[in-house]
């Protein structure tokens, strides 16, 4: 039996959204499992980042820089779309712009 294209959509939605969701609670105690969950995403299009975590942020950046991944950041009613992503310790200051909107 061939898989249904739209119901395996609707589990990669659901699956993002509930990656979004936790991505407002993660700290450094549980950053690497939340890691562990991006990357089995295959992610494509806008991620809405709004409200969270440093840490979080900071784990999707990193992840799209190594996987060389190319999707837009919603942070509130901001749009980022990343060509070329920083690495080191200007990966840290990139997450705190795209966190904090100060530039």
């Amino acid at each position: 039996m061939m898989p249904d294209g739209q119901s395996t959509e609707v589990y990669i939605d659901d699956k993002q959204a509930r990656i979004e969701a936790l991505g407002r609670v993660v700290s450094s105690q549980n950053q690497a499992h939340f890691e562990r969950m991006i990357r089995s995403m295959h992610w494509s299009g806008v991620v809405d980042i709004t409200d969270w975590t440093f840490e979080a942020i900071r784990v999707l950046i990193k992840i799209c820089s190594e996987e060389n991944l190319i999707i837009t950041f919603k942070q509130g009613t901001r749009y980022f779309m990343p060509v070329h992503y920083p690495v080191g310790a200007l990966l840290d200051s990139f997450a705190k712009i795209i966190m904090t909107g100060c530039f």
